[in-house]
């Protein structure tokens, strides 16, 4: 406890007078406070329903992208699995257009970790099992990074 008594009294840590001390306590005080504000979306009931018209909509990687990008606040329950089954339709359905989800993740990298997360134990197993399959047989060699981490969220979505 000497040691670090010691270390924050050199270095003004205990003195809320030393100039600038009260306002770094200040600022960090009021970025923690908005912190969720910055991070956080609430989803509200407009958002819903913007939502849940673009759930039986999702037929193309731009979709998504526009899904993810307005809505993504919405991602849990009944909108979370709709958005699921959207992206496994596209996978399952329409493996044709993966380029197309690699150029939104070069202009969107975050929206990888959507796609992925959506490839989940709410998807019947026939499409995790397809969607693993295709990843690992009928990639692009181009692809192969993103296939690769489609493969192996197929194969670990009941972890």
């Amino acid at each position: 406890m000497g040691n670090r008594y010691a270390y924050a009294t050199l270095h003004g840590m205990n003195n809320p007078r030393r100039p600038g001390t009260m306002s770094r306590i200040a600022a960090i005080a009021l970025v923690l406070g908005w912190a969720p504000l910055a991070h956080g979306k609430s989803c509200t009931s407009r958002d819903q329903t913007g939502a849940d018209a673009m759930i039986d909509e999702l037929d193309s990687w731009a979709k998504v992208t526009i899904l993810y990008t307005k809505y993504r606040q919405c991602d849990e329950g009944y909108f979370a699995e709709g958005y699921s089954e959207g992206i496994a339709r596209l996978l399952v359905d329409r493996w044709d257009t993966l380029p197309d989800l690699d150029a939104a993740v070069k202009r969107r990298p975050r929206l990888k970790q959507f796609v992925l997360r959506h490839i989940n134990a709410t998807l019947n197993g026939d499409d995790l099992d397809k969607i693993e399959a295709l990843s690992t047989t009928s990639c692009p060699p181009s692809l192969t990074p993103l296939c690769r981490d489609l493969a192996h969220a197929a194969a670990h979505a009941g972890d």
